[in-house]
């Protein structure tokens, strides 16, 4: 194929967004399965992707590739997320990926972040060139079940804002951080005897973990005991990890690694 003329439009209507996502992604180690419905809930609406600050790649008229991005101000400064990068087989090669992400670049506001799952060696090889670092793994499981003598109690939601969010010494991965995402969820206070602790879920989802390192397989082991549940876990949180599969819980095969590129402050 000739070098194409293509041309790079944002702000567009969420179906071009949606039609070069599942194009570019067509072959992808992941299979999406999903409406455009569900593309909207799931890309735009939750994890907050933003058509304005989303970018699609055309040739003639035919989205050929996207870069979805989303954009919060944390306790950190401003951080700005590349949510989704993928470029319709037929039109790799051309730099359009490049372009993608250098317009992400001009137009991101404070630290630069992604994900990129392990394996996708076209990826990381791009990322790291333009100057990403890894600086933890993220990893999923599936509990199994098993039992507590510990309460679980609801607590208001905003205790999550105004006591453990604030006292944490974790950062959440964007995906389940409910100050970047918006997502109906529930928190739940854990406690038995003097030991307390806190779990966030959304549905059989377990966002977040608040408690003691020490406590970690205690936390989990309350959090397995109402129902089968999932979980996100990170490589900056080996107590977690190791709780995990001292319970048993199963880990997934998809894993990815989250990448950061420092950006001018806002």
């Amino acid at each position: 194929m000739a070098t194409p003329l293509i041309s790079y439009v944002q702000n567009l209507p969420l179906a071009d967004l949606y039609r070069a996502f599942m194009d570019g992604f067509s072959d992808y180690m992941i299979h999406f399965d999903m409406d455009e419905a569900r593309f909207e809930e799931v890309f735009l609406v939750r994890d907050q992707n933003q058509p304005s600050r989303s970018i699609v790649a055309y040739a003639d008229e035919r989205p050929v590739a996207v870069m979805l991005s989303g954009v919060a101000h944390l306790d950190s400064g401003w951080v700005t997320r590349c949510g989704g990068l993928a470029v319709t087989p037929d039109y790799r090669h051309f730099g359009i990926a490049n372009e993608l992400m250098r317009r992400f670049d001009e137009q991101a506001m404070g630290t630069r972040l992604l994900e990129v799952i392990q394996g996708n060696e076209p990826a990381l090889t791009l990322y790291e060139r333009l100057g990403y670092e890894t600086v933890r793994e993220i990893m999923y499981f599936q509990s199994v079940p098993t039992e507590t003598k510990a309460s679980l109690e609801p607590e208001p939601i905003t205790e999550l804002f105004e006591t453990y969010y604030p006292s944490a010494t974790h950062r959440p991965i964007w995906q389940v951080d409910v100050r970047t995402t918006q997502q109906q969820t529930e928190l739940i206070r854990v406690e038995e005897g003097e030991t307390t602790g806190a779990l966030l879920f959304r549905g059989d989802l377990l966002l977040d973990v608040f408690g003691r390192d020490e406590d970690a397989e205690w936390l989990l082991r309350a959090a397995g005991a109402a129902g089968p549940i999932k979980l996100t876990l990170t490589s900056d949180r080996p107590a977690l990890i190791e709780a995990a599969r001292k319970l048993g819980f199963m880990q997934g095969e998809i894993a990815q690694f989250e990448m950061v590129k420092p950006g001018r402050t806002v």
